[in-house]
């Protein structure tokens, strides 16, 4: 099966999956061309027979839910949005600058004066690069709503001026860092009709649920704490509220087609799923549907076949789960203290090209460089592979959380030891296995200055530290795997 999957900067990319292949199988095959590992942030999207945008169950086989399959047009969007610096890759971060840049020319971001004058220049800087008057072209009155004045086009002109000689990338990440301090960052729009008939969009994000008139003047704020139940029957949703009298109303919204309150339906409970629970609960990834076939085989055959099930969400993991999946994945990969660096400006020692964040450089990276010399020049292998074994041990005697303090607790009755003292007295469930904490028992393991001293008897090589700055621990491959296959509630 051919699929042409559209991403947010308008290129089409061709993927070929197996007839009978699910959704997750399109999405990882783009993904893995772009070098993305953060994959939970998108979804696939397709248009409905009336028009609607609908997500693809990445659970489901893809020919289930297509009208159409010669070929597949899907486009690639940033599903659940994240604040900036919970990106770790930045292949990850320009697919998300990529498509908050098309929000923003279609008006579902607006902003203040002040604000689009700075995202102006922002955007000006990451698309034409340094300012030139010939090629310089900015977008205030799409962020803004109204033409700009020429007190706005010279203050535009010298923010621009001000950022010459910034990489994409830093450019990129400002960008984001401002848009996602507006109102409706990471909202996802619905457009339905109220019990009146009267027309509505219904803005789904990660605080709550926005009600909205056309023009996205706000009518009704939902927070998901006050949602009791969430139901959908044909073309309507049913929203069950508690009022602050303590009493309950229904608020009902009726979409263009059954397909389009499904997909409302979905968003209401994965994004609550993603943004507000510390993991998916079975109740949310095992809820399923079947067809006639299905129904059939599971009455007379075994109740347990999966013949014909069809899920009805697709969310894997939480917020929190996706950033320590990427985290350890990146870790695995040996990219880790790549990202730490980029992200604080600091250069990585195994990489000739410095990465540099704007201001940085100086003394550091000359020390930096120094240091690679001696180590490319004066020792042995022997020296290297000892180095490697005790960054290793230091990294695995921190703690996970901090990453800055020694572990000195174990938890009980689990008996994992992941954390210092400070961290696990405000722990209530083990970070690794997810069991009730009953007590914290101090514990005493060899300190890194101890580890340091066992390199100290080696006269042929006195090893140099290879990394500076912030280390970064992982779990053990058994505690890794364990926390990996179990599904915990909350």
């Amino acid at each position: 099966m051919l699929c042409h999957v559209t991403r947010p900067d308008s290129v089409v990319m061709e993927v070929e999956v197996d007839a009978k292949a699910n959704g997750e199988d399109c999405l990882n095959k783009v993904c893995r061309k772009l070098g993305i590992i953060e994959v939970d942030y998108f979804g696939l999207q397709f248009s409905g027979s009336k028009g609607e945008n609908l997500w693809l169950n990445l659970r489901n086989r893809i020919c289930q839910q297509m009208d159409s399959l010669t070929p597949c047009r899907l486009r690639l969007r940033v599903k659940f949005f994240v604040e900036p610096h919970l990106i770790l890759q930045e292949q990850t971060r320009h697919v998300f600058f990529t498509h908050v840049k098309e929000d923003l020319h279609s008006g579902h971001l607006r902003m203040g004066r002040e604000q689009a004058e700075e995202l102006s220049s922002l955007l000006a800087q990451a698309e034409f690069g340094d300012y030139n008057q010939n090629t310089a072209k900015y977008w205030y009155s799409e962020l803004c709503g109204e033409e700009p004045s020429p007190a706005s086009v010279n203050s535009i002109v010298s923010r621009h001026k001000a950022l010459e000689g910034l990489s994409s990338g830093s450019v990129e990440y400002q960008a984001l860092q401002l848009v996602s301090l507006l109102e409706h960052y990471g909202v996802e729009w619905h457009w339905a009709r109220d019990a009146e008939g009267q027309r509505l969009a219904i803005g789904v994000g990660p605080d709550g649920i926005a009600v909205c008139k056309e023009d996205f003047s706000l009518v009704n704020r939902i927070s998901y704490p006050i949602i009791q139940i969430a139901t959908q029957s044909g073309k309507s949703v049913y929203l069950t509220v508690t009022k602050e009298t303590s009493d309950s109303v229904v608020l009902l919204f009726k979409l263009i087609s059954n397909r389009a309150a499904s997909g409302l339906y979905r968003a209401i409970t994965e994004t609550h799923a993603f943004y507000r629970c510390d993991t998916v609960t079975s109740a949310v990834m095992m809820q399923y549907s079947r067809d006639f076939k299905g129904h059939l085989a599971s009455l007379f055959l075994n109740e347990n076949i999966n013949l014909g099930k069809k899920y009805v969400f697709d969310i894997r993991r939480t917020s929190k789960e996706v950033y320590d999946y990427a985290r350890r994945a990146l870790y695995n990969a040996g990219l880790v203290d790549l990202v730490t660096r980029a992200s604080t400006g600091q250069r990585t020692p195994t990489s000739r090209s410095p990465l540099r964040h704007q201001g940085g450089g100086g003394e550091e990276e000359e020390e930096e460089e120094e240091e690679e010399e001696e180590l490319d020049c004066g020792h042995c292998e022997h020296s290297r592979a000892l180095q490697e074994r005790l960054q290793k041990l230091r990294e695995a005697l921190l703690c996970m959380l901090c990453c800055a303090e020694e572990i000195d607790a174990a938890f009980c009755p689990c008996g994992h030891m992941v954390c210092c003292q400070s961290c696990a007295s405000q722990l209530q469930l083990c970070p690794v296995c997810r069991s009730e904490v009953e007590h914290v028992q101090h514990v005493y393991l060899p300190t890194c200055t101890s580890l340091l001293n066992l390199t100290g008897n080696d006269n042929s090589c006195s090893p140099q530290p290879i990394h500076r700055g912030v280390s970064s621990h992982t779990c053990s491959t058994k505690d890794y795997n364990t926390h990996e296959q179990k599904i915990y509630h909350n």
